[in-house]
């Protein structure tokens, strides 16, 4: 995957964590951090620890297209994507 992918593959991601109330950190399978950023705060994030992804046909999960739903029901679209790395 480049710097900031536009797509990331479902089977990736091998978990999820709340870091603020417009991202979301995906764990990747590789050992890899992306921060996904949404297009707009999502509150509903802070209510219930958790979200969900829905399985799209093409089994990517895509910025500017795709949202994160959070346990609540809230909808949270998805504004970009961006590699973490640790610093040295």
């Amino acid at each position: 995957m480049s710097q900031s992918p536009k797509c990331v593959p479902i089977p990736l991601i091998g978990a999820a964590q709340v870091s603020t109330r417009d991202s979301v950190d995906l764990m990747m399978i590789d050992g890899g951090v992306l921060r996904t950023r949404f297009a707009d705060r999502c509150p509903a994030l802070g209510f219930y620890p958790g979200l969900y992804m829905r399985q799209t046909a093409d089994g990517l999960v895509c910025a500017g297209r795709d949202a994160l739903r959070a346990r609540s029901g809230a909808d949270c679209r998805i504004k970009s994507f961006k590699r973490l790395a640790i610093k040295k």
